[in-house]
């Protein structure tokens, strides 16, 4: 009897061990740039458990613009993140090993906005326009939508670095030190209600940029490739559930927005659901707007395809994922 009480009590705590074990999640840091509807994709599969599901403990972290973001992952901060393109695309043509493996937004994720009498791009020669910082995403943009209107930036129109971020923007917009601006919920909604009106919905202006992608390096990938897949794969199903489910989207944004007005998580929302995209390939088209605008004499031999590795989300379409 005592013989066989022994063996029960040994099946057990092996039993016990093997269960804990195989239900340890792989803990993970994400860091992501802003507080934006581009980030809520990332938001709604840590709020519904997606990430548990596919067995990650996966820890969300804030870290305001894409270079602070690209510094922290050099650091060691995380291993996976959310960031803009640029910072990728500088590291890479210097060889480093960063690498976008996904996309989130893959077009210049903004409205540029502007004062009533201004009718069109072309309106706004010899007038200034604004960007929160040179080398930014809204600097990008401001810069492709004059050229792509025949107007070269700073000849034909002056460019100002704004402090304050969009609200500064937004005051220069209203008081007219500035003509034009960049801008995302909530703060277009802000110029809208001072008097500024849309010029170009960056959605429509056939402008590739990856203005947030996700991005690790190829070493973690040979080493981790099971865990980048899996990262890849809950947040897929995040943006599903972010698409179905807008009561829950609209209270995650609650959450992490920490906003309680109902107009602005709305446009919030509809921000996050006319530009995150929903098989989230990186930009190869995107990359070549970077090259074309770098000043690293190495970018004009340089190839998108260096800076990609798109296998992972492959793999993840050819099983039916993203059906």
């Amino acid at each position: 009897m005592r013989a066989k009480f022994y063996i029960v009590a040994a099946a057990l705590i092996a039993f016990t061990l093997f269960s804990s074990f195989g239900h340890t999640k792989e803990r993970i840091n994400i860091i992501y740039p802003s507080i934006s509807g581009l980030v809520l994709g990332l938001w709604v599969t840590k709020d519904a458990g997606i990430f548990d599901k596919h067995g990650l403990d996966a820890n969300l972290i804030y870290i305001q613009s894409a270079s602070a973001v690209m510094q922290a992952m050099l650091g060691g901060e995380a291993s996976i993140v959310l960031a803009g393109g640029s910072p990728v695309v500088d590291l890479g043509l210097e060889g480093g090993d960063e690498v976008f493996i996904g996309g989130v937004g893959i077009v210049p994720a903004f409205y540029v906005m502007t004062v009533p009498e201004i009718r069109s791009v072309e309106d706004l020669k010899n007038k200034p326009v604004g960007v929160t910082r040179f080398g930014s995403s809204s600097d990008f943009t401001m810069r492709r939508v004059l050229k792509k209107h025949g107007l070269e930036p700073v000849r034909d129109v002056p460019i100002i670095q704004i402090g304050g971020g969009m609200q500064g923007m937004a005051a220069a917009l209203l008081k007219r030190a500035i003509f034009a601006a960049p801008f995302s919920p909530p703060t277009n909604l802000d110029v809208e209600k001072g008097g500024g009106k849309l010029l170009v919905d960056m959605g429509k202006a056939g402008i590739s940029f990856p203005h947030v992608s996700v991005i690790t390096t190829r070493a973690y990938i040979k080493k981790n490739r099971a865990v980048v897949l899996a990262m890849l794969r809950a947040y897929s199903e995040g943006v599903k559930s972010m698409v179905s489910d807008k009561t829950l989207s609209l209270n995650v944004l609650r959450k992490y927005t920490r906003s309680k007005d109902s107009e602005v998580l709305e446009a919030t929302y509809r921000f996050a659901l006319d530009y995150i995209v929903r098989v989230p390939y990186p930009t190869r088209d995107g990359i070549v707007e970077i090259l074309r605008e770098s000043k690293n004499p190495k970018a004009k031999d340089a190839k998108p395809e260096q800076f990609i590795d798109d296998s992972l989300i492959r793999e993840l379409e050819q099983s039916g994922l993203y059906r």
